[in-house]
């Protein structure tokens, strides 16, 4: 298993490094630094695909930050195990984690943002299948270096990285931003969303053709970072 994520590694290293990205070097020298780890669940061989496309993932991601927040790969690690992602964010939802622990026991890194890559699918009522979802907590952000590593994961469906908005769209949750939904009308005025257009092209809904964060929401998401993830910054 530590062969195949040497492997794994030196792929997407050279996919990531292969041409000078804009978001490195002097354009986010004051940024602060957030690293991923990407669990492959349910993989025994190298997919090739998904590696790919990590690297996409994380390219994209520097790229709607906007040098703001800045993110790097720590490792790769591929898993046997593996777990329906609707299963889990049911049980999320129910407050159970026993099968949360069954996945990452034993595998789970400190220090970064484990990213679980899961497979999904369509509930029998016709809904669009989930593609993915983070845990956090509504409030007493402060704690959360008190309980991690429980709140530094974020769980994706394979389907999603294709798209690549899903990451995007978790990370604002990941670094304190809601739903405009959820929001009331003085934080939606105070994030610039109180526009029709900025709105439905943000990151933070669910439609289909979202591209932008709006200026305070990337401030927002620097802050938070810094506050209340620093112990997941790169020293």
């Amino acid at each position: 298993m530590a062969g195949l994520t040497s492997i794994i590694y030196i792929l997407l290293f050279n996919l990531l490094f292969s041409v000078e990205s804009p978001w490195s070097a002097e354009n986010t020298a004051a940024a602060p630094v957030l690293k991923l780890n990407f669990y492959l669940m349910g993989r025994e061989d190298v997919d090739q695909e998904a590696i790919l496309k990590i690297g996409e993932n994380i390219e994209y991601l520097n790229q709607e930050f906007e040098g703001s927040v800045k993110f790097e790969l720590n490792q790769l690690f591929m898993d046997y195990k593996h777990e329906f992602l609707p299963k889990l964010y049911t049980d999320y939802i129910e407050k159970t984690d026993a099968n949360v622990h069954q996945l990452v026991d034993g595998i789970e890194e400190e220090g970064a943002i484990n990213i679980y890559l899961l497979e999904t699918f369509t509930p029998s009522n016709g809904d669009q299948s989930l593609m993915g979802f983070t845990p956090i907590l509504r409030g007493m952000h402060r704690t959360y270096e008190d309980n991690s590593p429980s709140f530094d994961r974020m769980f994706l469906a394979y389907k999603a990285l294709r798209a690549k908005s899903t990451i995007v769209h978790e990370m604002g949750h990941f670094l304190g931003l809601s739903h405009p939904w959820e929001m009331n009308s003085l934080d939606i005025e105070l994030l610039g969303l109180n526009n029709t257009q900025e709105m439905t092209r943000n990151h933070m809904t669910y439609n289909p053709d979202v591209d932008k964060f709006t200026p305070a929401q990337l401030h927002r998401m620097r802050d938070f970072a810094k506050r209340f993830r620093k112990y997941l910054l790169k020293t």
